[in-house]
């Protein structure tokens, strides 16, 4: 395996948020508003210039790497339904939830307020991340960034190396799915170890965060998961809702990657969704602008549950300390590096792998 150990991590990730009516372009991230009178807003992600900006703000010219633009080519494509007497039947689920989502998301009229996107030609690229991953249990540090390869389940274990608490949290659990099984049925090394909910409703995430502690969890669209998070995560957690929404996903050409089915939400859907929470004990107006933010819209990558970083867009909610600089941030389940964070997981370096990057 290929990791890229010169990738040198910086604290300066520059916060350029400005306030243009309609929408307002940053570096990597441009804020859509539907009127100017309605302060509630979509973001859309630039996922690949937000890691490009996090690994080369202060790192010399010649020895800048960025992720490459393969890696965010999802090319609009038109699919063939099969006959109706061939499809799969599929249990239905109530509309309520799904569909007053979609509705209250105004997600089509945030889709016309997107810039014209440029579609490049297609080039591809071996899919190195699927590669074994092998390398053991191990842990390292530099400047701004922290990281153990270990196992998540085994957090308790860790606790006497890590900071008493963190200023924001991001958790990518391994949640059980259909897909995941599915890889691992053709290639064991493809799928990763999922964890049901009592194992993760163990985890001592109360042990790791004070009263100003954002808590950000990404979660599948099954209704039992969601459920699971709200009622016995969160409360297990010592944590409280803030807001729950959705991370819509775009082609290249900035359309849906796959129609949004509001009547069926067994069927696949073009988003997953974003909880953000805090500690039970913080301040019950702490951090509700986030709440102005309806969703949030991005080009994914194509490596499966490859997130885009949050750290620039959820800063300017966080109270640090009076003579705080920089906010101290661990993200669980993690599989590349960033600065500020401390990042564990089984595959904590699995997108550090050099063949993903380009230097510049």
């Amino acid at each position: 395996m290929h990791l890229c150990i010169n990738v040198t991590l910086t604290a300066n990730i520059i916060d350029n948020t400005l306030s243009i009516h309609r929408y307002v372009k940053t570096v990597n991230m441009q804020k859509l508003q539907l009127s100017k009178q309605n302060e509630k807003h979509a973001l859309l992600l630039d996922h690949r210039q937000l890691i490009n900006k996090a690994y080369g703000s202060a790192v010399p010219n010649s020895e800048t790497y960025e992720l490459k633009s393969q890696l965010f080519q999802f090319q609009p494509k038109t699919s063939q339904q099969p006959p109706q007497n061939q499809r799969k039947r599929k249990r239905k689920c109530k509309l309520s939830e799904t569909a007053k989502n979609a509705a209250v998301d105004n997600i089509n009229e945030y889709l016309e307020l997107l810039p014209e996107a440029k579609v490049d030609a297609v080039r591809t690229l071996p899919r190195y991340w699927e590669d074994e991953y092998g390398l053991p249990q191990l842990h390292g540090s530099n400047t701004t960034a922290c990281f153990y390869n270990h196992n998540v389940d085994q957090l308790r274990a860790l606790l006497p190396q890590l900071r008493p608490s963190y200023d924001l949290i991001v958790i990518d659990p391994p949640w059980r799915n259909k897909y995941i099984r599915r890889l691992k049925r053709v290639k064991q090394e493809l799928g990763y170890t999922m964890m049901d909910n009592d194992q993760l409703a163990m985890l001592p995430l109360g042990q790791l965060t004070h009263e100003r502690t954002l808590v950000a969890i990404w979660c599948t669209n099954s209704n039992l998961h969601q459920q699971a998070l709200e009622t016995q995560l969160l409360p297990r957690w010592q944590l409280r809702l803030l807001h729950k929404l959705r991370w819509y996903k775009l082609n290249t050409a900035h359309q849906l990657i796959s129609d949004l089915n509001e009547e069926d939400a067994s069927q696949k859907q073009p988003y997953e969704v974003l909880y953000l929470a805090c500690h039970v004990q913080s301040n019950g107006a702490y951090a509700t602008d986030l709440t102005q933010t309806e969703l949030l819209l991005s080009v994914p990558s194509i490596v499966h549950s490859h997130k885009p970083p949050l750290l620039d867009w959820m800063r300017q909610y966080l109270q640090l300390e009076r003579d705080q600089v920089e906010p101290n941030c661990l993200e669980l389940f993690a599989r590349y590096l960033q600065p500020q964070f401390t990042s564990i997981g089984l595959e904590v370096l699995k997108l550090m792998d050099d063949r993903l990057y380009d230097k510049k």
